[in-house]
């Protein structure tokens, strides 16, 4: 294969590097690879929140000494998110972990909850409300630039309902 030639992604016959669509099977080449981007889930965030995500535990952090920094760090050791383009998880506790999962096409909607305390730090709090039984709000809070994460998860969601044909039960 030469620098010229490539493999089309669909049929896998030799076809020119510039070409767009397969002169074999017809194929949009860039539809076909944006597809297909789609459907392989990607690492949004992955890790424990902030240790001091609202103004007021800076407060507390300072009248108690220092002493309420370790309890909000050991807090924050033990919560991890890990937000992909398909699904959130929330993973508990510092010994013994439970884990919890929420598919994106199962989110309602989303809320976006800035408290002054939270907006003096640039953080908000998002909250998704899902119709899994199991998992029916999660709250996600002291990511940096969890707003803009937001509006990616709206779009992940729409995208993975319109992938899987699930439509909300309003729509049936």
């Amino acid at each position: 294969m030469t620098e010229e030639m490539k493999r089309c992604p669909a049929c896998a016959e030799l076809i020119q590097a510039a070409a767009r669509k397969c002169r074999y099977c017809g194929t949009d080449i860039e539809a076909y690879e944006a597809a297909h981007e789609a459907s392989v889930e990607q690492t949004l965030f992955a890790g424990h929140p902030r240790v001091i995500y609202t103004f007021s535990q800076y407060v507390v952090v300072v009248l108690t000494l220092g002493l309420a920094l370790l309890v909000y760090w050991l807090r924050s050791l033990s919560l991890t998110f890990t937000i992909t383009t398909q699904r959130v998880r929330v993973e508990r506790g510092l010994f013994s972990k439970a884990q919890d999962n929420v598919e994106l096409f199962r989110i309602d909607h989303f809320d976006i909850l800035k408290p002054l305390g939270m907006r003096l730090l640039g953080l908000c709090r998002v909250t998704l409300h899902s119709s899994d039984d199991e998992m029916p709000v999660v709250n996600l809070y002291g990511i940096p630039g969890l707003e803009a994460m937001a509006d990616t998860l709206r779009e992940c969601s729409l995208r993975e309902r319109t992938r899987r044909r699930v439509l909300p039960m309003e729509h049936m």
